[in-house]
């Protein structure tokens, strides 16, 4: 889509719209504006319609000009759309190339979309669209300011691609920057990552959030992650072997630091035996064995964890019942939000269910996770979560093959009646016994909002009878319902139809009802009061 518009066009607008009250009043512009943005969208129709209205709305007046191009040019994944605004932007054989002087004027006009752009996320073109590698050091000999100069959250998903500049990533360096996450990092980016941070700190950028996530960072370059005193979030994935201790002292006296994901996996630090800080850490993300953890939680100082998230391999075993215990013990008035995560290896661990009773007394417990763990699961296990965990908005059970015990549908149904906050929701389900649907000719009541809804089992026998069956219990329980997903593409075709014909389900009653109301207003209208009057 063409996020540009002629800005002419828009100066003659209708005046008499441009008068009404609400025109004059821009926190009430922003709010329509924020409401039809798709930036956290993550359905990429939703996404195109949300950019279409966006676009419409920019030209519908003057007064949304400014709110609404704001929002339609906030997050970018490419540079193109904002290429094509240079006029010596062309194509030569079918790649785009960047070809002769660009005037100031031209300049202004790329620089009126340019200033809007809060978001980028620098990935290689899809093979689509070819864009000569040369287009980016031509655009930095042109252009020596930033490209972006209002960015705030730069995102490179792999530094390692084929065919992909990675060192045009300094194009898109400024000291508005706030957020930055690299992934899929290697030792041979290890280099351009220290100068990137070097820059950004030299520039006087207030970092607020950093994402390191891959393997090969050299200690030099992870210390210059943590120079930023305003960093609020830092995660340090596969850079085990670069941390010691002295980096560890540095980030526990970060003064404002918040949320910390730090993974130990290789690393050479011993078990701690003093305090590090992390006075205000409100989540905590650790990678490491099991005792590793608890020896370092005793010596991290906040008093008020909200999200709690421990990784960690089989070996050695220990009593994971204890282990959350103690977790539970110190930190029952604020947490919020658990995860226990197996880190993968080839053999999958057992959990007893047994394991999750200190986590039942956390009646405030709003997100849990549970990854990477073969349990038995049943309908009461399912109905004694809900019953603990009433505020509950994201529930997320492993997946559980076909040979283990699985909760049934019955459980939508018990999660739909006492679970009225619950969002997301991933849960192994046997679908070998399944019950057909009967209508009692009454909508489940109170309606439920569940966003998503993810399967996290497979191999069930399967005909199209029971999957239409399927589809009517999930919309009875949940006529909201936006998503429906296979785990990890297991029996991705059957999943795929589940979603299709919920879908279904909800567009005829959606059809039904505005049925109804046209038929109501088209009685109201033909039965006026003075008619019913004369009538009478």
């Amino acid at each position: 889509m063409d996020l540009q518009i002629e800005t002419e066009s828009t100066s003659t607008a209708a005046t008499k719209n441009s008068k009404l009250p609400f025109h004059s009043n821009p926190d009430i512009l922003d709010e329509i504006c924020e409401y039809l943005s798709y930036e956290y969208d993550i359905d990429s129709d939703d996404i195109s319609v949300s950019r279409r209205t966006l676009l419409w709305v920019a030209l519908t007046c003057k007064a949304f000009l400014e709110p609404a191009l704001d929002r339609l040019w906030r997050s970018l994944d490419s540079l193109f759309p904002l290429l094509k605004i240079l006029p010596a932007f062309i194509q030569s054989d079918g790649t785009y190339v960047l070809r002769g002087a660009i005037s100031p004027e031209e300049w202004t006009r790329f620089d009126w979309y340019a200033r809007r752009i809060r978001k980028f996320s620098y990935t290689r073109d899809p093979d689509s669209l070819d864009i000569a590698m040369h287009v980016y050091f031509r655009l930095a000999q042109l252009r020596p300011a930033p490209i972006l100069p209002s960015l705030r959250h730069l995102h490179c998903p792999s530094t390692s691609q084929n065919d992909f500049l990675i060192s045009g990533i300094c194009l898109f360096l400024s000291p508005s920057l706030q957020t930055l996450e690299f992934e899929n990092i290697s030792s041979v980016e290890d280099k351009l990552c220290g100068t990137v941070l070097y820059t950004l700190f030299s520039d006087g950028a207030q970092m607020e959030k950093i994402i390191l996530r891959g393997r090969g960072l050299s200690r030099d370059t992870v210390c210059m992650a943590i120079k930023f005193e305003h960093l609020r979030e830092l995660e340090l994935q596969g850079m085990g072997e670069s941390l010691d201790m002295e980096i560890m002292e540095k980030i526990g006296s970060l003064p404002w630091l918040v949320d910390l994901a730090i993974d130990f996996t290789n690393s050479l630090i011993p078990p701690l035996e003093k305090d590090i800080g992390l006075k205000d850490l409100k989540s905590f993300m650790i990678t490491a064995p099991i005792p590793f953890i608890q020896a370092f939680l005793p010596h991290i100082a906040t008093v008020n964890l909200e999200t709690f998230v421990a990784v960690a391999p089989t070996h050695p075993p220990v009593d994971k019942k204890d282990f959350l215990d103690e977790v539970v013990t110190r930190w029952k008035e604020s947490l919020r939000r658990i995860a226990l995560v197996h880190q993968q290896e080839e053999n999958v661990e057992e959990l007893n269910i047994t394991v999750l009773a200190p986590l039942l007394p956390l009646r405030k417990l709003t997100y849990l996770r549970l990854e990477g763990y073969s349990m038995e699961l049943t309908d009461d296990n399912i109905e004694g979560f809900a019953r603990a965990w009433p505020e509950m908005d994201t529930l997320l059970l492993p997946f559980i093959s076909a040979n283990h015990p699985r909760p049934t549908i019955n459980s939508l149904r018990i999660l739909a009646q006492l679970l009225p906050r619950l969002r997301h929701l991933r849960i192994p389900l046997n679908t070998g016994d399944l019950i057909p649907f009967v209508s009692t000719g009454e909508p489940h009541s109170p309606a439920h909002d569940l966003h998503s809804l993810t399967i996290a089992s497979a191999d069930d026998p399967w005909e199209l009878r029971d999957l239409l069956h399927l589809a009517r219990h999930i919309d009875y329980f949940f006529p909201r319902l936006k998503y429906v997903y296979p785990y990890e593409a297991h029996d991705v075709d059957r999943w795929l139809q589940v979603h299709e014909m919920i879908q279904m389900y909800q567009a005829v009653r959606q059809e039904a009802f505005a049925f109804e109301r046209e038929k109501q207003r088209k009685a109201t209208t033909f039965y006026s009061p003075t008619q019913i009057f004369a009538t009478s």
